[in-house]
Protein backbone atom coordinates (compact mmCIF):
# COMPACT_ATOMS: atom_id res chain seq x y z
CA UNK A 1 0.00 0.00 0.00
CA UNK A 2 1.43 3.38 -1.02
CA UNK A 3 2.33 5.91 1.66
CA UNK A 4 1.82 8.82 -0.76
CA UNK A 5 -1.74 8.13 -1.89
CA UNK A 6 -4.45 9.17 0.54
CA UNK A 7 -8.15 8.20 0.60
CA UNK A 8 -10.33 10.51 2.68
CA UNK A 9 -14.00 10.37 3.76
CA UNK A 10 -15.31 13.85 4.55
CA UNK A 11 -16.41 15.50 6.76
CA UNK A 12 -15.85 12.36 8.85
CA UNK A 13 -15.41 8.63 8.37
CA UNK A 14 -18.15 8.14 10.97
CA UNK A 15 -21.65 9.36 10.09
CA UNK A 16 -25.33 8.44 10.19
CA UNK A 17 -26.70 5.80 7.81
CA UNK A 18 -28.61 8.41 5.78
CA UNK A 19 -25.81 10.99 5.57
CA UNK A 20 -23.53 11.38 2.53
CA UNK A 21 -19.75 11.28 2.69
CA UNK A 22 -17.42 12.98 0.25
CA UNK A 23 -14.89 10.48 -1.10
CA UNK A 24 -11.58 12.04 -2.16
CA UNK A 25 -8.24 10.60 -3.28
CA UNK A 26 -4.99 12.55 -3.46
CA UNK A 27 -1.35 11.75 -4.20
CA UNK A 28 -1.94 10.00 -7.54
CA UNK A 29 -0.02 10.70 -10.74
CA UNK A 30 -1.48 13.25 -13.12
CA UNK A 31 -4.29 11.62 -15.18
CA UNK A 32 -3.69 8.26 -13.52
CA UNK A 33 -6.55 5.75 -13.96
CA UNK A 34 -7.38 3.75 -10.83
CA UNK A 35 -10.10 1.45 -9.57
CA UNK A 36 -12.02 2.31 -6.42
CA UNK A 37 -13.87 -0.41 -4.52
CA UNK A 38 -16.37 -0.59 -1.68
CA UNK A 39 -16.97 -3.74 0.34
CA UNK A 40 -19.25 -4.64 3.22
CA UNK A 41 -20.98 -7.66 4.76
CA UNK A 42 -24.35 -8.02 6.42
CA UNK A 43 -25.27 -9.79 9.66
CA UNK A 44 -25.70 -13.11 7.85
CA UNK A 45 -22.17 -12.92 6.48
CA UNK A 46 -23.21 -12.12 2.91
CA UNK A 47 -20.53 -10.06 1.15
CA UNK A 48 -21.49 -6.96 -0.86
CA UNK A 49 -19.20 -5.07 -3.22
CA UNK A 50 -19.01 -2.39 -5.89
CA UNK A 51 -16.26 -0.88 -8.01
CA UNK A 52 -15.64 1.99 -10.39
CA UNK A 53 -12.76 3.36 -12.46
CA UNK A 54 -11.69 6.99 -12.27
CA UNK A 55 -9.09 9.22 -13.90
CA UNK A 56 -7.25 11.65 -11.63
CA UNK A 57 -7.07 15.32 -12.58
CA UNK A 58 -3.86 17.16 -13.40
CA UNK A 59 -3.05 17.41 -9.69
CA UNK A 60 -3.42 13.66 -9.14
CA UNK A 61 -6.72 14.04 -7.27
CA UNK A 62 -10.13 12.38 -7.54
CA UNK A 63 -13.32 13.77 -5.98
CA UNK A 64 -16.46 11.64 -6.34
CA UNK A 65 -18.58 14.78 -5.96
CA UNK A 66 -17.03 16.03 -9.21
CA UNK A 67 -15.45 13.21 -11.18
CA UNK A 68 -17.35 10.57 -13.20
CA UNK A 69 -16.94 6.85 -12.96
CA UNK A 70 -15.74 5.60 -16.33
CA UNK A 71 -16.91 1.97 -16.01
CA UNK A 72 -17.86 -0.99 -13.78
CA UNK A 73 -20.72 -0.78 -11.21
CA UNK A 74 -21.97 2.61 -12.41
CA UNK A 75 -21.05 5.29 -14.93
CA UNK A 76 -21.15 9.06 -14.49
CA UNK A 77 -20.98 11.46 -11.56
CA UNK A 78 -22.63 10.01 -8.43
CA UNK A 79 -21.09 11.16 -5.14
CA UNK A 80 -22.47 8.08 -3.35
CA UNK A 81 -22.32 5.77 -6.34
CA UNK A 82 -20.08 3.17 -4.71
CA UNK A 83 -22.55 2.85 -1.83
CA UNK A 84 -25.67 2.93 -4.00
CA UNK A 85 -24.35 0.21 -6.30
CA UNK A 86 -23.27 -2.24 -3.59
CA UNK A 87 -24.44 -5.67 -4.72
CA UNK A 88 -24.28 -9.09 -3.11
CA UNK A 89 -21.48 -11.31 -4.37
CA UNK A 90 -23.95 -14.21 -4.13
CA UNK A 91 -26.99 -14.09 -6.41
CA UNK A 92 -30.49 -13.48 -4.98
CA UNK A 93 -29.25 -12.20 -1.61
CA UNK A 94 -30.52 -9.02 0.05
CA UNK A 95 -28.84 -6.88 2.67
CA UNK A 96 -29.84 -7.93 6.19
CA UNK A 97 -29.36 -5.43 9.01
CA UNK A 98 -31.20 -5.92 12.32
CA UNK A 99 -28.75 -4.85 15.07
CA UNK A 100 -29.38 -1.13 15.22
CA UNK A 101 -26.70 -0.45 17.83
CA UNK A 102 -23.96 -1.73 15.53
CA UNK A 103 -22.87 0.50 12.61
CA UNK A 104 -23.02 -0.46 8.97
CA UNK A 105 -19.32 -0.68 8.04
CA UNK A 106 -18.09 -0.05 4.49
CA UNK A 107 -14.45 -0.46 3.47
CA UNK A 108 -13.28 1.78 0.62
CA UNK A 109 -10.03 1.13 -1.24
CA UNK A 110 -8.06 2.35 -4.27
CA UNK A 111 -6.11 0.09 -6.64
CA UNK A 112 -3.81 0.77 -9.54
CA UNK A 113 -3.91 -1.22 -12.78
CA UNK A 114 -1.70 -4.07 -11.59
CA UNK A 115 -4.03 -4.75 -8.65
CA UNK A 116 -1.82 -3.20 -5.97
CA UNK A 117 -3.73 -1.42 -3.21
CA UNK A 118 -2.77 2.25 -2.92
CA UNK A 119 -4.96 3.43 -0.04
CA UNK A 120 -7.97 2.46 2.06
CA UNK A 121 -10.47 3.95 4.52
CA UNK A 122 -13.37 2.64 6.60
CA UNK A 123 -16.79 4.32 6.80
CA UNK A 124 -18.92 3.60 9.90
CA UNK A 125 -22.55 4.44 9.20
CA UNK A 126 -24.57 4.70 12.42
CA UNK A 127 -28.25 3.82 12.66
CA UNK A 128 -29.19 5.07 16.13
CA UNK A 129 -28.08 8.40 17.55
CA UNK A 130 -26.77 9.23 21.01
CA UNK A 131 -29.57 9.37 23.57
CA UNK A 132 -32.22 7.70 21.40
CA UNK A 133 -33.95 4.94 23.37
CA UNK A 134 -35.19 1.63 21.96
CA UNK A 135 -37.91 -0.16 23.95
CA UNK A 136 -39.85 -3.28 22.84
CA UNK A 137 -43.62 -2.84 23.19
CA UNK A 138 -46.06 -5.65 24.04
CA UNK A 139 -49.37 -4.06 25.06
CA UNK A 140 -52.67 -5.61 24.06
CA UNK A 141 -52.56 -6.13 20.30
CA UNK A 142 -49.64 -3.71 19.90
CA UNK A 143 -46.38 -5.55 19.19
CA UNK A 144 -43.44 -3.46 18.05
CA UNK A 145 -40.45 -1.39 19.05
CA UNK A 146 -40.63 2.20 20.32
CA UNK A 147 -37.85 4.68 19.53
CA UNK A 148 -37.76 7.95 21.50
CA UNK A 149 -35.36 10.86 20.94
CA UNK A 150 -33.58 12.43 23.93
CA UNK A 151 -35.29 15.33 25.68
CA UNK A 152 -38.66 16.11 27.22
CA UNK A 153 -40.59 16.82 24.02
CA UNK A 154 -43.33 16.97 23.06
CA UNK A 155 -42.28 15.30 19.80
CA UNK A 156 -44.21 14.47 16.62
CA UNK A 157 -44.92 10.76 16.40
CA UNK A 158 -44.81 8.27 13.55
CA UNK A 159 -46.33 4.80 13.27
CA UNK A 160 -43.90 2.99 10.97
CA UNK A 161 -45.46 -0.02 9.24
CA UNK A 162 -43.12 -2.35 7.39
CA UNK A 163 -43.49 -5.66 5.56
CA UNK A 164 -39.99 -6.61 6.75
CA UNK A 165 -38.55 -6.94 10.23
CA UNK A 166 -36.39 -3.82 9.87
CA UNK A 167 -35.86 -0.93 12.28
CA UNK A 168 -33.53 1.18 10.10
CA UNK A 169 -36.16 3.74 9.08
CA UNK A 170 -37.51 4.07 12.63
CA UNK A 171 -34.01 4.75 13.99
CA UNK A 172 -33.29 7.42 11.42
CA UNK A 173 -36.59 9.20 12.11
CA UNK A 174 -35.95 9.11 15.86
CA UNK A 175 -32.53 10.67 15.24
CA UNK A 176 -34.36 13.62 13.69
CA UNK A 177 -36.69 14.18 16.63
CA UNK A 178 -39.64 11.84 16.08
CA UNK A 179 -41.13 9.31 18.47
CA UNK A 180 -41.47 6.21 16.29
CA UNK A 181 -43.36 2.98 16.89
CA UNK A 182 -42.10 0.38 14.44
CA UNK A 183 -44.60 -2.41 13.72
CA UNK A 184 -44.07 -5.31 11.31
CA UNK A 185 -47.16 -5.76 9.17
CA UNK A 186 -46.12 -9.01 7.48
CA UNK A 187 -43.43 -11.31 8.86
CA UNK A 188 -44.16 -14.18 6.45
CA UNK A 189 -43.93 -14.28 2.65
CA UNK A 190 -46.09 -11.31 1.47
CA UNK A 191 -47.35 -13.39 -1.46
CA UNK A 192 -49.09 -15.73 0.98
CA UNK A 193 -51.01 -12.96 2.78
CA UNK A 194 -54.62 -12.55 1.63
CA UNK A 195 -56.03 -10.40 4.44
CA UNK A 196 -54.63 -7.90 6.94
CA UNK A 197 -56.56 -6.89 10.05
CA UNK A 198 -56.14 -3.13 10.58
CA UNK A 199 -57.50 -3.03 14.14
CA UNK A 200 -54.09 -3.54 15.80
CA UNK A 201 -52.70 -0.54 13.91
CA UNK A 202 -55.53 1.70 15.11
CA UNK A 203 -54.70 0.49 18.61
CA UNK A 204 -51.05 1.36 17.96
CA UNK A 205 -52.05 4.93 17.05
CA UNK A 206 -53.99 5.25 20.29
CA UNK A 207 -50.95 3.91 22.16
CA UNK A 208 -48.81 6.67 20.66
CA UNK A 209 -51.38 9.33 21.58
CA UNK A 210 -51.17 8.28 25.22
CA UNK A 211 -47.43 8.79 25.48
CA UNK A 212 -46.57 11.95 27.47
CA UNK A 213 -43.77 12.97 25.07
CA UNK A 214 -45.97 12.82 21.96
CA UNK A 215 -47.74 15.74 20.25
CA UNK A 216 -51.40 15.40 19.42
CA UNK A 217 -50.85 14.60 15.71
CA UNK A 218 -49.62 11.13 14.73
CA UNK A 219 -48.36 10.41 11.21
CA UNK A 220 -48.74 6.99 9.59
CA UNK A 221 -45.82 5.86 7.38
CA UNK A 222 -46.03 2.78 5.14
Amino acid sequence: MSHQVRLRLLPSARCFFDEPVQVKVSGLRSRQVVTMRARSSDEKGVEFSSSATFMADGNGEIDLNRDPSLSMSYVGVEPMGLLRSLKADTAHKYFYKEKVFEPFVVNFSVYEGNGRMLAKATNERLLIGHGVSRVPVEEGNVHGVLFTPPGDGPFPAVLDLSTLNSEKRACLLANKGFVVLSVTVISDNPAKVKHINLDPFEEAVRFLHRLPKVMSCVQLVK
